[in-house]
C-alpha cells in the first residue's frame, strides 16, 4: 500500500425514500465499489445523506418500488433496543472492534434532545 494522497466522492440516490438503515448501507457500499482503490491505504471515509422527505412523500407517477415488508417494524425494534445502550445491536459490517471511535472533546451541547444537558441558572 502506497501513502499516496487520494479524495473521491459518489452519489447514490435512493428510488424510494426509506428510514431502513439495510437499504442507506446497501446504496453506500454501492457507491464505495465504484470509486474504491486496491492501492491505497484509506484513513476516514464518510456519508452524507441529503434531501430528506417526509414519511408520507408522494412517489413518482411510475415508481412501482415499495418499501420491504417488516422494514418499518425491524427498524422500530433496532432503534428501541438501541435506546437502552449505545450499539446494543449492530450491523455486522459495522465490526466488533470499536478501537475507533469519533473525537468528542470539542462535542456541541444537545440541549434540544437531551433534557440533561439543558443550562440552568440558580438565584440567591
Amino acid at each position: 500500500m502506497r501513502d499516496t494522497q487520494y479524495a473521491n466522492q459518489a452519489t447514490e440516490k435512493l428510488t424510494v425514500a426509506t428510514q431502513d438503515s439495510r437499504t442507506i448501507i446497501q446504496a453506500a457500499q454501492a457507491a464505495l465499489a465504484r470509486i474504491w482503490r486496491e492501492d491505497i491505504a484509506y484513513a476516514k471515509a464518510g456519508i452524507m445523506l441529503a434531501d430528506f422527505s417526509g414519511k408520507e412523500a408522494q412517489l413518482d407517477l411510475f415508481d412501482s418500488a415499495t418499501p420491504s415488508a417488516g422494514s418499518e417494524a425491524l427498524m422500530a425494534v433496532l432503534d428501541g433496543i438501541n435506546r437502552r445502550g449505545k450499539s446494543q445491536l449492530f450491523f455486522a459490517g459495522q465490526g466488533i472492534d470499536n478501537s475507533f471511535a469519533m473525537r468528542r472533546q470539542m462535542l456541541s451541547p444537545d440541549y434540544t434532545t437531551d433534557w440533561r444537558s439543558i443550562p440552568t441558572a440558580t438565584i440567591k
